[in-house]
């Protein structure tokens, strides 16, 4: 066998094999994820909260969004939701209905950390 041949059916593969691993694992580790759960607080006003959607946007772009409606005649009650997220920080975009059919929009800057529960207070937004 020449080193040609060696190459081509030996070396190369591997090195072929090797470069397809890297970029997999290159790939893998830049999509870390921070999970976290994310809960509404309405307060007093939970009882006249009829939709809410939210929205989480990070770096610019809108990384994830929940929406949650309540039934006829009845209120939305506790509500949270659980985000795989690609940073720490971020903002989120709350849109809650009321049941007079007026719409609050509420915007804040949120920090987490893995595996974290953040509440959001919104029943000084809602009154």
């Amino acid at each position: 066998m020449t080193r040609y041949e060696l190459f081509r059916k030996r070396i190369a593969p591997a090195l072929f094999l090797a470069g397809v691993a890297w970029i997999a694992y290159d790939t893998c580790d830049r999509q870390e994820r921070t999970k976290a759960t994310f809960v509404f607080d309405f307060g007093a006003a939970e009882h006249d909260v009829r939709a809410v959607e939210a929205e989480i946007w990070m770096n610019g772009q809108q990384v994830t969004e929940f929406r949650r409606t309540a039934m006829d005649g009845g209120y939305i009650g506790k509500t949270k939701f659980d985000g795989s997220l690609p940073d720490t920080d971020g903002e989120i975009r709350i849109d809650v209905e009321l049941d007079n059919g007026e719409h609050r929009l509420v915007t804040r800057q949120i920090h987490f950390a893995e595996g974290s529960t953040v509440t959001i207070p919104l029943e000084r937004d809602l009154r």
